[in-house]
């Protein structure tokens, strides 16, 4: 990223003092009035969560410090709110039914409770928001019910994640805190700076404090969960305390707490710091998007989540909205409009395991196993890709596919692992595959999917998905993806269903 030094922000000499929270108020002033981004937020088009807490404010005459409310937006009119990103960590059960709210708790909880009774993270979040004089925030396990209803409202608020980020004023990222009891406020570092002013009056400062946001907050235990990717992506701003500075990430860069800028060039870290996203992306072409859907999947992919059935649902807000700037619907995170092309993933570190979900995710999806994933690297323009393969419209379910059946022929295969090379009966490789878990692998019993083809020196190459028959007649599930040429596959079967 590039540095330049913004102009008219005051200076932070102390931690965790009023001037602290001094350059937060100013960073978001100068985003309110004069990033286009960011202007004029209409509040009565804030869509809200469906709880938020009210932590009050000290200007009011009946505010007590120690006092908080958890409120139903039914009960309020539409306001500004702050949203937390943080780490869980592991907590007990026992701790669980202290902070968290269940449903013999919310009743005692919406009439207010102390703040004091929540792990220090949440407590710094208050202050936070209080110093940012705004008066509500969402927290997690604090505004949707835990336990006691079946995970009735969980399922139906962790589908709202997309409004809750995207909506929120600025979002809080505990990058320090490694749980919620940690903290992110208090800090064992000290800067040093020097004040200049030189004759004509211009300001400079020198600090010890070095900025290092890719290691401050983009290595942060925070950042490796997969929660966090949506809710960096789809909040308009976040403020980042990390364990050694402040961070101030909006659409026109990132503000450190030394008062450098940093400034992302046009890569895929520039169309993610866009607070309308994906705007920008829709804006610059094809190309542009495939790569940055490619990277947001892939950096998902590889991040960590204590339940693994959440691997579906911890980035459905982020595909609802990619859905609707693309214009298509998407299924298990392939979109309609590069169907193709987001089927052909494979595993990136050969560690990928089937999730046992408790409902149906199709094997074509990279949604359907734990683990890192690449997409295949193919050149656009130089593919045709298959007509007669699409989403299955006429079925009730929406994890199916059409396709024809392709069957290899004069072939065999050398395996390592998951990853395999295609021979023929000479030794020559005539393609290469690799499976998405340990097993199988017997192109005996395999068959494939064409998904689209190329001419590379007058030779055919087919980029297939490989399947394996479920038992049932005219069904098959995929079990990994490939090259071949041509003359070492031919059709079998017309219209079966990829499931």
């Amino acid at each position: 990223m590039r540095r330049d030094i913004p102009i008219g922000l005051p200076i932070l000499p102390e931690r965790e003092s009023p001037t602290q929270f001094a350059l937060l108020r100013a960073w978001l002033r100068q985003c309110d009035k004069f990033h286009s981004c960011h202007k004029g937020q209409d509040a009565s088009k804030i869509a809200m969560p469906t709880r938020v807490l009210y932590v009050g404010n000290p200007k009011d005459l009946d505010y007590a410090s120690d006092f908080i409310r958890l409120v139903s937006v039914s009960e309020i009119a539409k306001q500004k709110y702050v949203a937390l990103s943080h780490c869980w960590g592991d907590p007990s059960i026992e701790e669980k039914k202290v902070y968290c709210t269940t449903r013999d708790n919310i009743i005692q909880r919406s009439k207010g409770f102390s703040l004091s009774e929540l792990p220090k993270t949440f407590q710094d979040a208050v202050k936070v928001t209080r110093e940012l004089d705004i008066s509500y925030l969402w927290i997690d396990s604090l505004c949707i019910i835990q336990d006691g209803d079946n995970g009735k409202d969980w399922e139906l608020e962790s589908g709202k994640m997309e409004t809750v980020f995207s909506h929120a004023h600025c979002v809080i990222a505990a990058t320090a805190a490694v749980n919620s009891k940690a903290g992110f406020l208090k800090r064992d570092v000290s800067t040093e700076y020097v004040y200049v002013q030189d004759a004509s009056g211009k300001q400079f400062y020198i600090s010890t404090d070095i900025d290092d946001f890719n290691n401050d907050v983009g290595n942060a235990l925070l950042n490796k969960r997969a929660w966090v990717m949506q809710e960096g992506v789809l909040s308009r701003r976040t403020i980042h305390f990390s364990a050694n500075q402040t961070y101030w990430e909006c659409g026109e860069g990132i503000y450190c707490e030394n008062l450098t800028r940093l400034r992302s060039p046009v890569t895929n870290r520039y169309f993610i710091l866009d607070p309308n996203f994906p705007d920008r992306l829709i804006r610059s072409g094809m190309r542009r998007t495939l790569d940055c859907i490619a990277f947001l999947f892939q950096d998902y992919s590889m991040r960590t989540l204590t339940v693994p059935t959440d691997r579906y649902v911890a980035i459905s807000g982020l595909v609802v909205r990619m859905e609707g700037a693309l214009n298509c619907h998407s299924r298990y995170g392939i979109f309609q409009k590069y169907f193709h092309r987001n089927l052909l993933w494979q595993a990136s570190n050969n560690k990928m395991k089937e999730i046992a979900y408790d409902y149906y995710v199709p094997s074509w999806s990279w949604m359907a196993c734990s683990g890192g994933i690449q997409f295949m690297d193919i050149t656009l323009g130089e593919v045709e890709w298959n007509d007669h393969l699409l989403f299955d419209e006429k079925c009730e379910c929406d994890h199916a596919i059409i396709a024809d059946l392709w069957t290899f022929q004069n072939c065999t295969t050398r395996l390592y692992e998951t990853q395999c090379t295609v021979l023929d009966y000479s030794g020559v490789e005539r393609g290469r595959m690799q499976y998405d878990v340990e097993g199988g692998q017997d192109l005996r019993k395999e068959q494939c999917v064409l998904v689209g083809r190329r001419s590379n020196r007058g030779i055919q190459e087919f980029y297939i998905l490989i399947v394996k028959s479920t038992g049932v007649d005219g069904e098959y599930r995929r079990i990994g993806v490939g090259s071949i040429q041509s003359d070492y596959v031919v059709k079998q079967r017309i219209d079966i269903r990829l499931v």
